[in-house]
């Protein structure tokens, strides 16, 4: 079925070419992490689904705690190709990511931009994102979240290439014992423009999922609580978000990631996830 819809893409007129992000065979650990793995996608809907899917278009709220000024975004991410923007309408803020070039506009944060552009949507959909020939699954182990005795069984995920959907240097998905959901995700944070030191990154950090609906046959999560660095032992959640009004059946706006002459690039972001030869080629410098 994806193979067919690769297919019709190529050949409809103004539309991309490129193979899905999440398409491919990773490498597995064992066979342990083979099976883990199979049980989460499939608990999660399987392949088929997003594979019939378009695009994955979402409202987010970030309600930090301590912080009376809450976030509020509206992100897409092209399945076909990769390419992202987020619109921040409290700040009449846009983001936009063509795979090669990511810019910002009324960007009011000192932190890079690059580093949202896909990070949501990659936590919404890390059960089939980890289906790539550019990541390594397993081992498997067993350990507990924030404020919960359950021991999960815990998938851990590492990818050969950085790209926007990466924030550090591994993904861990907590998947549950009895449902196979993935219940909350652990990860570090590397980006330049996030730690002082890239070889010292900043985790584990914590996401733990309390709700889900089902999409176009896709289980999603729509609540989930953040727990920075040095949560593992407990305490309270940093950060409450929601996830509304998603949508996977509708056409990606290719001309909303298009620069704009008012537009500023972030080559921080840029030079972390291009190679040499990428950035050299659109304008970047290492």
């Amino acid at each position: 079925m994806l193979r067919r819809l690769l297919v019709i893409l190529t050949l409809l007129p103004g539309l991309a070419t490129s193979e899905p992000w999440f398409q491919g065979e990773p490498e597995y650990i064992d066979e342990a992490s083979r099976l883990l793995a199979t049980e989460l996608l499939n608990a999660h809907g399987g392949m088929a689904p997003i594979g019939d899917a378009t695009s994955v278009q979402f409202n987010f709220f970030t309600k930090m705690i301590g912080n009376p000024t809450p976030f509020y975004s509206f992100e897409a991410l092209d399945l076909a190709t990769g390419n992202a923007y987020v619109d921040w309408p409290f700040w009449d803020a846009t983001i936009g990511w063509d795979q090669k070039r990511l810019w910002t506009r009324n960007w009011p944060m000192p932190l890079p931009a690059g580093f949202f552009v896909r990070l949501t949507s990659s936590f919404l959909t890390l059960p089939w994102q980890i289906h790539t020939d550019t990541a390594e699954i397993g081992p498997v182990s067993r350990e507990k979240l924030p404020g919960d005795d359950t021991d999960y069984n815990v998938l851990r995920v590492t990818f050969d290439t950085r790209h926007p959907g990466i924030p550090g240097t591994y993904y861990e998905i907590f998947v549950h014992p009895e449902t196979r959901l993935m219940s909350g995700i652990s990860f570090d944070i590397n980006h330049p423009g996030m730690v002082a030191n890239p070889k010292q990154p900043l985790g584990p950090n914590y996401h733990v999922f309390g709700d889900y609906r089902r999409f176009s046959g896709m289980v999603i999560p729509t609540f989930y609580k953040s727990f920075g660095q040095g949560s593992s032992e407990g305490g309270d959640s940093n950060a409450y978000h929601f996830v509304w009004n998603m949508q996977l059946d509708q056409p990606f706006d290719a001309s909303r990631v298009v620069i704009s002459g008012d537009a500023k690039i972030d080559e921080v972001s840029i030079n972390w996830w291009l190679s040499d030869d990428d950035v050299a080629q659109h304008g970047g410098s290492k």
